[in-house]
């Protein structure tokens, strides 16, 4: 090892005395030169961690630190090595780094019935002090593998979240060592040298209890006067049995039988070995069917499984089907071809997010690379993907976060840089993708930072700060990520690669109706380090205002619940991702608080016979038009609702080619007007036909219109319908009609489109 200064006087100097050493400290320049102990060959992308700085070393395995903070130890780790700390007193100045080999632990994690237990946590502690060395999650299969440890001698547990009770939703971590016991002092010692791999360290652990959704247990539990009547029970009995796609049956399944008005008698069971499951004593009435397990989801468009009991009845052969989880699975490499560890990998889609098309996460989990470089995606519904890879900050062996490791950006498979170039992956309901491989580019990364104030000017880290591609730069990524933030305010974002981007402060909200502080600073990277920001926040906003109500009609009187106000983002980089709603009085006046970006007000619910008029600010029509927020003076405090029970509505039937109803086909309603057609507009609609293919669209303002029916298939996602594209797409077959200001009603058949 070579060091341009005397390495151990400023070891030792930088122990006894870092802030008087800082200060006079000249700039130091770390080289040398990291080898595989074994063989002694050079071992490149290994990364080197010394005076808050990180670097990875080259292709010969040489690196070179030049820093001026005060150095009291460095810190070497590479996928598929023990990670290694030298302090001042393991210094050789002219001796090469040596890595070992790393070790690795596997196994699997079962239920009492053999089942996996996906997303469980494993953990890997030092038996000497029970410290965390690392830590990892099963995958759906159950399977799990802790790499890159050091040698040494370790006892491994897995910690997962169980209900602690079968009456309540409260949820406790259960932790188990293995083989079998609760006790780390119980637990087996597992010694490991340099390039062990010790398999089939197994889990059984319980099985998930029976439990019923939250709000039903709450519900239930809240209706002491209803005791007698809840245990009173019924007379029919439900049976049945809980299918793959495939026809295979479902052993050991959850079903759940909720009562529609009244939760409290909604019961839950598990099926058996052959998937077979029973209900006895039902009260008579209305319930859905759900079954669920780990591993299987729900099929897309699958109808909800509703039955209806009389007292007595006997309802047979009950069939409720499930999906299994499609998978994808490959490896993540560097640019010499050796595995990433801790790699984060994630499934996205094309989705329309604000009236935009971007990529955003798709179902399913993001996974971690092992050391092998490997990674598993599971949960995935049926659909086309573009498979990303970046360098997360997931926990690795030794301590180490892979959020350290500079020059690597997004990327996509199988090599892509910009996601313009990327590949798509295409899951069938069930399937097994193997081999989706990721090549790592190396990009010029830079380090973002500042400091982050709240309204008053104080250095905060409270709230949530992220970093998100620009919307407006026309970014086709939405995959944010979080910063390293201090107790002093200061913030980081490190190993940012070139592009535009917003950063975010989120103070969150302290009532639906205030949004709580909020901050956004634009920022663009071109590789150079971006620092000294000052992000500060703002209380935002306030609106005060009232409803009023232009009633032709016998109309029932109106409960202040029964309406939802919202300020609605006009830009969605400069709002928070969830906005307030209005506090609505008893005398009908409202506020909202906190208040920031550009917004429309807009009546987001509204009880049955009544719609918006019209919305006046200090007097004037402002309907529909944006509106800035952000500042005290920005306050509005003469804000009128108008409401009105002459309502505008649209109904009809939607036919298949063969003239038969069609029944949960979609109905999109869409302005004439394409400045109209933005996101949230309510001059856009969208309807789920019933079982007879009948439709209700209430609540038009006046205008032009076309209206058009599609297969629910057809659309990729809920807001689908909302591109710009497909709705011009359906002018040509849309049946057009006007509406006027007085209550008009419009009736039309809507025939579905050829397949």
């Amino acid at each position: 090892m070579k060091l341009v200064a005397t390495a151990a006087a400023i070891f030792c100097a930088a122990a006894l005395a870092p802030n008087t050493f800082a200060q006079a400290l000249r700039p130091l320049v770390l080289t040398g030169r990291v080898v595989a102990d074994d063989a002694g060959h050079p071992i490149p992308n290994v990364r080197v961690s010394a005076g808050g700085l990180v670097v990875l070393t080259d292709g010969d395995g040489r690196f070179t630190i030049a820093t001026r903070s005060p150095i009291d130890r460095i810190k070497v780790s590479k996928p598929g090595y023990g990670p290694r700390t030298l302090l001042p007193a393991d210094w050789h100045q002219s001796s090469d780094i040596r890595l070992t080999r790393g070790a690795a632990i596997s196994g699997r994690v079962v239920d009492e019935f053999g089942d996996p237990l996906p997303v469980t946590r494993v953990v890997a502690e030092s038996a000497a002090d029970g410290s965390l060395v690392a830590a990892t999650q099963t995958d759906d299969r159950g399977d799990y593998r802790i790499g890159s440890l050091p040698a040494g001698t370790f006892t491994v547990a897995t910690v997962r979240v169980t209900a602690a009770s079968m009456n309540l939703p409260i949820r406790s971590p259960a932790k188990s060592y293995y083989p079998g016991t609760t006790s780390a002092q119980q637990a087996e010692s597992v010694r490991l040298a340099p390039g062990d791999d010790r398999p089939r360290l197994d889990f059984v652990l319980p099985a998930d209890p029976l439990a019923l959704p939250p709000t039903a247990i709450v519900v239930g539990a809240s209706r002491a006067a209803d005791v007698q009547d809840r245990n009173a029970g019924g007379t029919a009995i439900v049976r049945g049995r809980v299918t793959a796609t495939d026809g295979r049956s479902v052993p050991q399944a959850q079903v759940r039988l909720l009562s529609q008005p009244y939760l409290w008698q909604s019961k839950v069971t598990r099926a058996d070995g052959e998937g077979r499951f029973e209900f006895r004593d039902v009260p008579a009435g209305k319930f859905q069917l759900v079954a669920s397990k780990p591993g299987y989801s729900a099929p897309p468009a699958e109808p909800i499984s509703m039955v209806e009991l009389r007292d007595g009845q006997v309802r047979e052969h009950v069939e409720l089907r499930l999906a299994p989880w499609g998978t994808v699975t490959g490896r993540v490499l560097d640019e010499f071809g050796d595995p990433m560890q801790d790699a984060t990998v994630q499934a996205l889609q094309i989705r329309n997010q604000a009236g935009r098309r971007r990529l955003v996460p798709a179902g399913g989990f993001a996974r971690a690379t092992d050391d092998l470089g490997r990674y598993r995606l599971f949960g995935l519904p049926p659909g086309q993907y573009i498979i990303s890879a970046s360098v997360g900050a997931a926990f690795s062996a030794g301590g180490v976060s892979s959020a350290d490791v500079p020059g690597y950006g997004r990327s996509y498979f199988p090599a892509a840089t910009d996601a313009v170039n990327a590949q798509f992956v295409s899951v069938a309901v069930g399937q097994e993708l193997s081999g989706i491989d990721i090549a790592l580019s190396r990009v010029r990364t830079a380090r973002v930072s500042g400091t982050l104030l709240n309204a008053a000017g104080e250095a905060t880290m409270g709230g949530s700060l992220t970093l998100t591609p620009n919307i407006r730069s026309g970014a086709v990524t939405d995959v944010s990520v979080g910063a390293r933030i201090s107790a002093n305010g200061s913030f980081e974002f490190p190993n940012v690669p070139p592009g535009q981007y917003m950063v975010r402060a989120d103070r969150g909200r302290t009532q639906p109706w205030i949004e709580g502080e909020f901050g956004t600073l634009s920022v663009s990277v071109d590789g150079a380090d971006v620092t000294e920001l000052t992000l500060q926040t703002s209380a935002g906003s306030s609106i005060h205002g009232r409803f009023t109500f232009q009633q032709s009609g016998d109309s029932k009187r109106l409960a202040p619940g029964s309406v939802e106000l919202s300020p609605v983002p006009v830009d969605a980089d400069l709002a928070p991702s969830s906005p307030a709603t209005a506090d609505v009085h008893a005398d009908w006046s409202f506020d909202v608080r906190g208040i920031n970006g550009p917004r429309r007000l807009q009546l987001l619910r509204a009880p049955t016979g009544w719609t918006l008029a019209e919305i006046r600010v200090n007097g004037i029509d402002s309907t529909d038009r944006p509106i800035a927020f952000g500042t005290p003076q920005q306050s509005l405090t003469d804000v009128e609702v108008v409401m009105t029970d002459r309502v505008n509505g649209v109904r009809g039937t939607v036919t298949d080619d063969r003239g038969r109803p069609a029944p949960e086909s979609t109905v999109i309603v869409f302005s004439s007007d394409r400045g109209l057609r933005y996101h949230t507009s309510r001059f856009m609609r969208r309807q789920i036909a019933g079982a007879d293919g009948a439709f209700i669209v209430a609540g038009l303002p006046a205008g032009s219109y076309y209206a058009a029916a599609v297969d629910r298939a057809a659309l990729e996602d809920d807001d689908a319908w909302e591109d710009s594209e497909l709705l011009d797409s359906l002018v040509p077959a849309s049946a057009s009609f006007t509406l006027g200001s007085g209550g008009d009603t419009v009736t039309l058949n809507l025939k579905l489109p050829r397949r």
